[in-house]
């Protein structure tokens, strides 16, 4: 019993000896590995992926290092630089200088209206437009983009019909005069700005103005009104009344019609002093040598893309009196 009980200390003793020695040797062998805990930012791409863990040990390992973090989403509302580049619009592009001459005819059919010769006279013939066009000119131009300045030389015809002619404020009996105008115009030198836009590669639009000298030229004749019949007849003088009616008032001794009066007769009487009782035909010295022009045009503009250079135009405007007309051109 004794000896039971000796092997039975003995026992206990070993086992509580040898617990201690397997702890230290479970703290002296190597941990297993943790995993590390996720980065906190958006996953990398693929370019940044981690490399495969190594089997090194823990002290072989590099210190961990942050991962580096994507590059942020492209925002939708503020375009890429290549998706500026595509909106673009063509204002936002330099502008190429467009640098040309050329030259153009232009044709004219002019009027000068009763409202405009109202103002300084009772009774006058207006201008009206006449088959055939009554002012020319040909036009050098330098074109710059849309811009031309042009120098142009021609000639404009005033001459209106014949007929009675009332200045304002004059007395009908004593001032009524029969007028003609033989050949009479300018000749006409000015200088005009015109912009063009262009809607299609083959129609648009010009508008300008412009200022100018008109050299004057032709006659006036004057003979002075009394009415009636021929001589020896009773005469019916001119009046506030009748000073319209070329049948009742007209040049003594002279016949005519509602539009005209007779030449030889008319001829007959130049030279001498003019007078109501004394009809005497002379030519207006009154008449300045040199007028200024106003010049504004605005018309459509045509363009055939396969005849390079060659364009047309149909315009209207004022060049000391109304006009509608035409032209063509040619630019180098």
């Amino acid at each position: 019993m004794k000896r039971t009980r000796t092997l039975l200390v003995a026992t206990v003793a070993i086992i509580l000896v040898s617990l201690p020695a397997g702890a230290l040797r479970a703290q002296t062998a190597a941990p297993a590995p943790t995993p590390e805990p996720p980065p906190s930012g958006p996953p990398p791409l693929p370019s940044q992926a981690m490399p495969p863990p190594t089997t090194a040990t823990p002290e072989a390992m590099p210190p961990p290092t942050a991962a580096t973090p994507a590059p942020p989403a492209p925002d939708a509302e503020k375009p890429l630089p290549e998706r500026q580049t595509l909106v673009r619009t063509a204002a936002s592009y330099p502008r190429a200088t467009d640098l040309s001459y050329g030259v153009a005819m232009r044709f004219r059919w002019v009027s000068v209206p009763a409202f405009m010769l109202n103002v300084f006279t009772r009774k006058n013939v207006p201008l009206g437009f006449r088959a055939l066009p009554g002012a020319w000119a040909l036009e050098m131009f330098r074109r710059k983009d849309n811009f031309d300045i042009g120098l142009a030389v021609g000639y404009q015809a005033m001459s209106p019909d014949d007929g009675n002619w009332l200045g304002t404020g004059k007395a009908a009996d004593v001032d009524t005069d029969f007028v003609q105008f033989r050949s009479f115009g300018f000749v006409n030198i000015d200088v005009s700005f015109v912009w063009h836009a262009m809607f299609s590669d083959w129609i648009g639009m010009h508008y300008g103005a412009g200022l100018g000298v008109g050299i004057m030229h032709g006659d006036i004749l004057r003979t002075s009104n009394y009415g009636g019949m021929p001589a020896g007849l009773q005469a019916t003088q001119c009046t506030d009344s009748n000073f319209g009616d070329l049948t009742q008032c007209h040049p003594l001794h002279v016949s005519c019609t509602a539009t005209s009066c007779n030449e030889q007769q008319l001829a007959a009487t130049q030279g001498g002093t003019d007078a109501p009782d004394s009809p005497h035909r002379f030519s207006e010295s009154n008449v300045p040598s040199v007028v200024p022009i106003i010049n504004a045009v605005i018309g459509i503009d045509f363009r055939v893309p396969s005849l390079r250079g060659w364009e047309a135009k149909i315009e209207g405007g004022f060049f000391d009196a109304f006009f509608i007309g035409g032209g063509v051109g040619y630019t180098f």
